[in-house]
Parts: C-alpha cells; sequence; structure tokens
C-alpha cells in the first residue's frame, strides 16, 4: 500500500512536469517517412504506463526517457493514449512519444570480433523468447543496439540451437536486463533459408 501511495505521488509530479514541457496540441509526433506502420517508439521523458487510457487511472511502472516500447496498434491522429504490449501492457500517453531510429547498417557475425566477450548488439528487431522455436513463449521485443549478453559452452563457444531452419541463440535473461527478467532465454540469430551469412547480432564495440 505504501508503495503504491509512492508511485501514485511520483507518477502525479511526472504528469505535471510532462505537460509544462509539451504543446497543448503536440499529441502525436510529427511522423518521419517510412515510420508511420512500425509499432516501435521510444519515451521522450519519463513517463507512467497506465492501467486504463487516463491519467487518473493506476500507474503500473515508470519508463525512464529513451527506453523502447512495442505499440498494440498503430494510433490516429488526435489519439492521447496508445495501448502498449512490451515492455509491459498498459497505457501510454502519445504525447510522450517519439519514432524509434532505425539501423539500415546490417552487420555481419564475425565483425570487429571482441575475443572472450559475451557482449552482443542486436543488429535488427528480433522477438526474444523462453524457448528455441517461434512458438516458443514470447518475452519482449529486441530492437536493434539493443545490448545483450549471451551464454556460453566450453571453449567460449556461444551456446546454439538449430531449429526450424534458424539457429538460435541463447541469452542471459539477468545479465541482459537486470532487475526485470531472469534465466535464460532464445533468439533467431540466422536465417539458413533466406540469410544463411547473415546474424541478428553483433559484437560489441
Amino acid at each position: 500500500m505504501e508503495f503504491q501511495k509512492l508511485l501514485s505521488i511520483f507518477t502525479l509530479v511526472k504528469i505535471a512536469t510532462f505537460a509544462l514541457c509539451v504543446p497543448v496540441f503536440a499529441q502525436i509526433t510529427q511522423i518521419p517517412s517510412n515510420s508511420s506502420q512500425s509499432s516501435c517508439r521510444a519515451t521522450k521523458v519519463d513517463t507512467p504506463i497506465f492501467k486504463e487510457p487516463s491519467t487518473s487511472s493506476n500507474a503500473i511502472r515508470i519508463l525512464s526517457a529513451q527506453t523502447r516500447l512495442t505499440l498494440a496498434y498503430i494510433p490516429v491522429s488526435g489519439d492521447r493514449f496508445v495501448r502498449i504490449k512490451s515492455p509491459s501492457s498498459g497505457f501510454i500517453q502519445t504525447a510522450a512519444l517519439k519514432f524509434c531510429q532505425t539501423n539500415n547498417n546490417t552487420q555481419n557475425l564475425w565483425t570487429k570480433p571482441t575475443i572472450g566477450s559475451v557482449c552482443r548488439q542486436i543488429v535488427q528487431t528480433e522477438t526474444l523468447r523462453r524457448q528455441p522455436s517461434l512458438k516458443g513463449d514470447y518475452i519482449t521485443t529486441l530492437y536493434p543496439n539493443t545490448r545483450v549478453f549471451v551464454n556460453v559452452v566450453a571453449g567460449n563457444v556461444v551456446k546454439s540451437y538449430k531449429s526450424e531452419n534458424y539457429i538460435w541463440v541463447e541469452i542471459d535473461l539477468s545479465s541482459s536486463f537486470p532487475g526485470e527478467l531472469s534465466g535464460n532465454g532464445w533468439i533467431a540469430n540466422t536465417d539458413l533459408v533466406n540469410t544463411p551469412r547473415l546474424s541478428s547480432l553483433a559484437y560489441c564495440s
């Protein structure tokens, strides 16, 4: 109860601060080219996720500025709130969102290797799943430039698994998302049919 009270107070402060920073009519950020149908957004400022599409609704959590999230649908002009499905399900004010920056520089897994490092960067948007399968339980969506930590086996070899024409790589969730996720997850790192020489992961720079 005390935590919920503190969260409510913090949320009200954030809403008040945000209202002073955003023009009255700036509900939807100008749409850049080729982004109108993208479900990826990032927060401009620290902002709450609400249980219902109202600032008087309970706040589920506070997202820090520059946090990437996935929309449940594409909002239309005039929508003050939009439902999101990750990193948590709920509603967020559209005025607090901006379009994600895209990274068109597809990299190869073997570019600039860092020997002994388990740190990797996401090259293209991928789904993180609990099992190495397209039917595996959904955990979250990973966007370009997100840093994750892979699991390795004897000989410092990245732990992988071949399934459904993909090479899956196991991700250490505790190291990659401390305090948020635990255990292990998997991403489809290489498409053996369409792009067998490309990877969704690059070594951290």
